[in-house]
């Protein structure tokens, strides 16, 4: 028998839960390192310096290169593995430095609505990468390449959402009132519920897939 492939929304999953744990782990180690430490304040400090459309541009064409990357068949799963330790490593190096529990400052970023947009759309580019590698392996890519486009113009809009919103928590951030960056829920709210409708479009052959299943479950069931 055949063993079926699951679908790109449960690859999807899968790898967004990875992505979650790993940030939560590594984050909570005691990494001790100067240096990293002294080259992240440097660069951050660079970017909320400037105003909102060159802080955008220093934010998004980073993510969605990243995120590219990750669309390659295994370079993309490597890519993805790397990001996440790196980036997490920064965080727990953070937390190290300034005594503050790398898990706290991790929690405290997964508040702000920028992270359920950035970290989603890694997790569909590799997932994405994975179901490319499946389709390559069996010689049937050719008939999905259109989805594979659609894949890559999703994590695109997601990766522009994500950099305007993160670009303004930053702004209100650095304000009177820090606080005032849980506002950008107002306008995330919407945009995450247009992503969620999207993707289900962009993978509409998928769910029409299910349901035919489902129907025809139906109708055995009544037979």
């Amino acid at each position: 028998m055949e063993i079926k492939m699951p679908r790109l929304r449960k690859i999807f999953l899968l790898s967004f839960i990875i992505e979650l744990v790993g940030f939560a782990v590594i984050s909570s180690l005691p990494i001790h390192d100067p240096a990293l430490y002294a080259s992240f304040k440097s660069e951050d400090s660079a970017i909320i310096s400037q105003s909102f459309f060159p802080m955008w541009l220093s934010i998004f064409p980073h993510n969605l290169l990243i995120a590219s990357i990750e669309f390659i068949p295994v370079v993309g799963i490597l890519m993805f593995g790397f990001s996440i330790g790196s980036t997490a490593s920064v965080i727990a190096v953070e937390g190290t430095a300034t005594k503050v529990s790398g898990l706290a400052i991790f929690t405290s970023l997964m508040i702000l609505p920028h992270s359920w947009l950035e970290l989603p759309a890694y997790a569909v580019a590799v997932s994405t990468s994975i179901y490319i590698l499946y389709y390559l392996f069996k010689g049937e890519l050719g008939k999905k390449y259109m989805k594979i486009i659609y894949m890559y113009i999703f994590v695109v809009i997601e990766l522009a959402f994500a950099g305007a919103i993160e670009t303004s928590e930053i702004i209100l951030e650095e304000s009177a009132h820090p606080l005032y960056s849980l506002y950008m829920w107002i306008p995330a709210v919407p945009i995450i519920i247009f992503l969620i409708w999207l993707y289900r479009r962009m993978d509409s052959d998928e769910y029409k897939h299910k349901k035919e299943i489902e129907k025809d479950e139906y109708d055995f069931n009544q037979f």
